[in-house]
């Protein structure tokens, strides 16, 4: 059976994963802006990597508060 602490490890490797993504959606919404010479903006696939990265955080502190057994 996994553990918490486990569980927390691997959700920290899921949460680099979606910082890491973060960052090159945000590389590709500028580079999209800049081609189009318009203001930048967020593309909805960024937004929602934004909002797994916040909720995958959230897991991570949870599953790292547990007590361990």
């Amino acid at each position: 059976m996994i553990t918490p602490a486990e569980m927390a490890r691997e959700m920290e490797t899921v949460n680099r994963a979606l910082s890491e993504t973060r960052v090159l959606l945000a590389g590709m919404d500028q580079v999209n802006s800049a081609r189009d010479l318009r203001p930048l903006a967020h593309s909805p696939l960024r937004t929602l990597v934004e909002h797994a990265e916040q909720s995958a955080g959230l897991v991570t502190k949870y599953l790292r508060d547990q007590p361990r057994t």
